[in-house]
């Protein structure tokens, strides 16, 4: 027999997960990613950006946060990728989840990047990608439309990534 705190947490997980699962569509691979407005990090007060803002590019759209070891090691080869392959199209956007977005600035001092970055500390984004770790991102083509998702970053990562960015570069848009 359950206990009235077992029998909350069995409620709790069916009443959430029947809202998130009504609530958005994850994002499927072959799909158009979604239209997101997302909001600057170094600036709340601006407009933000979109994602159509990238149309024509290849898109390593990446969810981090500030207390994820992996997303340490990935920033310096996204830093890199992004250098390398910026001037044919491609582009990294980091999306930052931490509540708190002072956490993400410390965060960011210690390991800086190149490429812009939006905050989300609600975690709308991450609720509509159906972020499954950290970090994670998806690999959006020159059409919009989602092609990859990543989830953790291991040390193979680098050269699929690499390769993957590279072949759809050469995709027409």
């Amino acid at each position: 027999m359950l206990s009235g705190k077992n029998v909350f947490r069995a409620l709790s997980g069916i009443v959430a997960g029947c809202f998130l699962s009504a609530s958005v569509a994850a994002v499927e691979i072959g799909k158009p990613a979604p239209g997101l407005v997302l909001t600057t990090l170094s600036n709340h007060d601006d407009a933000g950006f979109t994602l159509a803002d990238y149309r024509g590019k290849v898109v390593y759209l990446d969810f981090w946060a500030s207390w994820c070891g992996p997303c340490r090691a990935s920033f310096p080869v996204l830093n890199e990728l992004r250098t390398k392959y910026q001037a044919e199209g491609f582009e990294v956007v980091g999306v930052n989840l931490d509540e708190n977005t002072a956490d993400a600035n410390g965060f960011l001092k210690k390991f800086p990047v190149s490429f812009p970055l939006a905050t989300d500390p609600k975690g709308a984004a991450a609720q509509i990608f159906q972020i499954k770790g950290m970090p994670s991102a998806v690999i959006i083509d020159k059409k919009g439309v989602a092609r990859a998702e990543i989830v953790g970053f291991h040390k193979d990562e680098p050269q699929k990534i690499e390769q993957l960015v590279s072949q759809l570069l050469k995709e027409p848009s």
